[in-house]
């Protein structure tokens, strides 16, 4: 999967950044944020997410409703 990046400039908290780079395991300021924006969109993903709705249906049924909720 290809990545695509950009570059930007932005103020970050240091102490935030300290704790969530041990909580998140990573080195650096890029990874670090990287890894934070995908636990938040993964968080997001699972908080969304309804057993009944979207593993009990059929196929096109998880589709649809997936389709509904973006």
């Amino acid at each position: 999967m290809m990545m695509h990046m950009a570059r930007t400039t932005v103020d970050v908290d240091e102490r935030a950044l300290e704790a969530a780079r041990a909580a998140l395991g990573t080195k650096g300021l890029s990874a670090t944020v990287n890894a934070a924006l995908r636990e938040a969109a993964r968080r997001r993903a699972l908080a969304e997410f309804d057993v009944v709705r979207d593993i009990d249906g059929t196929p096109h049924e998880v589709e649809r409703n997936r389709a509904e909720r973006s």
